[in-house]
């Protein structure tokens, strides 16, 4: 087996991607899920399907941004109480 270039293995991953994204639509499963997975087989999508790629990736990333901030907040809820339990001991 011969090692491949690098535009070769581009081209047979470019190859995959479309084969996988083709099967999917066939068997009638959420292409833009696998998507979301893999963003490498974005360019195989339709155009309906890109723009709901676009609109699920939004609202994961908001989700992902709420939900970092209330880490943060809840962070900072726990540091503020552990100073106030160390100042009550006292």
């Amino acid at each position: 087996m011969s090692k491949l270039n690098a535009e070769q293995r581009k081209a047979r991953d470019n190859e995959r991607f479309s084969q996988r994204v083709d099967e999917r639509r066939v068997k009638g499963e959420d292409v833009v899920a696998y998507v979301l997975a893999n963003n490498k087989a974005f360019k195989f999508l339709t155009k309906e399907e890109k723009f709901s790629f676009k609109e699920r990736q939004a609202t994961l990333q908001e989700e992902a941004t709420i939900k970092a901030q209330q880490r943060l907040k809840l962070k900072e809820q726990e540091e503020l109480e552990r100073i106030q339990a160390e100042f009550t001991e006292k």
